[in-house]
């Protein structure tokens, strides 16, 4: 389905501002490195291999997986929100990122894997938390509010056994858990970034294939029906995307909370669509600046999900207190 004007306008002004964010990143730190330096370290002139280092292997790279990851995040966000209709599905709400935690934990804390082996479970405990709401969905006709509220019922046992987990462990390897269970971008690079772009083109193709049936959905299932959307298979489909995006983003940096839930809002209140492809990029723009004020705001670098979780409680906040002023 091609977007309209608007949304294309949109897109292009997104993108332009996520190259400014990915660019500016490489400005920030102790390291100083010069505007005619970082032209030519990008050209592959490099005037010395600390610069390349520090603008290539460290900044660059865990710039654009915030863009990316924060990108996947959003578009899942905005997937469950769409299919299930509720301003406040998403993700982290529904079960998927905290199974997606829970897998990764159970690697860590009862297997002795490390960080990178973890994003094998973090994948797995996302697809068991989706398959159990599209069990749900098939078996059992849950839709709407009853799907949201088994979401949240999973979120609260995952989290609970992930917490159970954390006590009864050797201290460091409950401290390797916690700061991944926290959402951080300490150290990730060009690895993890073949599993984001992975995850963009998943996308890039679901907006391009399922675009158009996502507007339809929005109409109400008989008008979708209706009109030739096979309405069950359809939100099946798109809510195990929704869950595999979410996965891809968790394996990269852990869960960070909140991009999933606010980014959707955030996009639509400017574009006044709920194109995936800007979604994405408003989350991925928010989380790499997230990142930057993670990293420099502060006397200590800390944790990102840290920052998001801040930052999405505000936003809920102003908009509790948006809604009151406007309804009296």
């Amino acid at each position: 389905m091609r977007p309209s004007r608007g949304e294309i306008r949109w897109i292009a002004i997104l993108l332009v501002l996520a190259l400014v964010v990915l660019v500016s990143s490489a400005f920030f730190g102790s390291y100083r490195v010069s505007l005619a330096d970082f032209f030519n370290t990008v050209r592959g002139q490099a005037p010395a291999p600390m610069t390349e280092f520090f603008v290539l292997e460290r900044r660059l790279s865990r710039a654009a997986v915030a863009l990316c990851a924060g990108m996947l995040l959003a578009a899942s966000g905005s997937l469950t929100q769409q299919l299930l209709r509720n301003p406040l599905a998403s993700p982290d709400i529904i079960g998927i990122t905290t199974g997606a935690s829970f897998g990764g934990a159970m690697v860590i804390l009862l297997l002795g894997g490390s960080l990178a082996s973890a994003s094998f479970g973090a994948v797995a405990g996302a697809i068991m938390a989706a398959l159990i709401l599209i069990g749900a969905v098939k078996v059992l006709r849950l839709s709407g509010s009853r799907l949201i509220l088994l979401g949240v019922g999973l979120a609260a046992l995952a989290t609970a056994l992930t917490n159970f987990l954390l006590t009864q462990v050797f201290v460091p390897s409950a401290e390797v858990a916690q700061t991944w269970l926290v959402g951080s971008l300490q150290g990730r690079g060009k690895e993890e970034l073949v599993w984001l772009l992975a995850g963009v083109a998943i996308l890039l193709i679901t907006q391009i294939m399922f675009g158009i049936d996502l507007k339809m959905l929005q109409m109400g299932d008989d008008l979708a029906a209706g009109l030739g959307v096979q309405v069950t298979r359809t939100r099946l489909v798109l809510l195990f995307i929704a869950a595999l995006l979410a996965a891809l983003a968790v394996v990269s940096c852990g869960p960070i909370g909140f991009i999933s839930l606010v980014a959707p809002h955030i996009s639509f209140a400017l574009t006044k669509s709920r194109n995936l492809i800007s979604c994405g990029l408003t989350g991925g723009i928010l989380l790499a600046v997230s990142d930057l004020v993670a990293q420099y705001a502060f006397s200590v670098s800390l944790p990102v999900g840290v920052i998001t979780v801040v930052f999405g409680g505000g936003f809920f906040l102003w908009l509790l207190f948006r809604q009151r002023r406007i309804h009296g």
